[in-house]
């Protein structure tokens, strides 16, 4: 006769879970601490499906690589930094021509920040600042879409 499962009937040593129970338990957790340290070391994860993304890069009316000049940061954690720089390649569109002068805003973060959760993908600050090169994926007026800005260390 199964006695079922209570804190009665055992003795010390003993677990509160069958082994099969234990053994789930144990995988679940694995499972959990993996997502868990995905998500920290991240600089900034989304929680849109990886297809919004792909989607908005396939659209972006233009892609350029610019050289960076400077990026302004926000005054909190958190928000967008103004990155300007030179356009040194025109991947897609007509908009944009090499040697013209861009301003764009791009989400960042500074190491820390606790932006709230959503769709956007922060650049860390740190990194943006040193990067001397980027990749911009951009809207018919010129706006990054869908945080899509990618550092480069050197141009392609």
């Amino acid at each position: 006769m199964d006695r079922g499962i209570s804190q009665g009937g055992m003795r010390a040593g003993d677990a509160a879970l069958p082994a099969r129970g234990r053994q789930g338990a144990c995988k679940g957790l694995a499972s959990a601490m993996a997502v868990l340290a995905t998500l920290a070391a991240g600089p900034a994860f989304a929680l849109m499906p990886p297809y919004v993304y792909e989607n908005a890069r396939r659209d972006a009316a233009s892609i350029i690589v610019l050289r960076v000049k400077t990026v302004t940061t926000p005054a909190g954690g958190y928000g967008v930094c103004l990155v300007k720089g030179v356009v040194r390649r025109v991947e897609r569109g007509s908009t944009f021509k090499p040697g013209m002068a861009v301003a764009l805003d791009v989400p960042c973060m500074k190491a820390g920040a606790q932006p709230p959760p959503g769709g956007t993908i922060y650049q860390q600050v740190d990194k943006l600042v040193v990067s001397k090169y980027g990749r911009a994926w951009l809207d018919a007026e010129g706006h990054v879409v869908v945080s899509q800005y990618e550092q480069l260390t050197q141009l392609p």
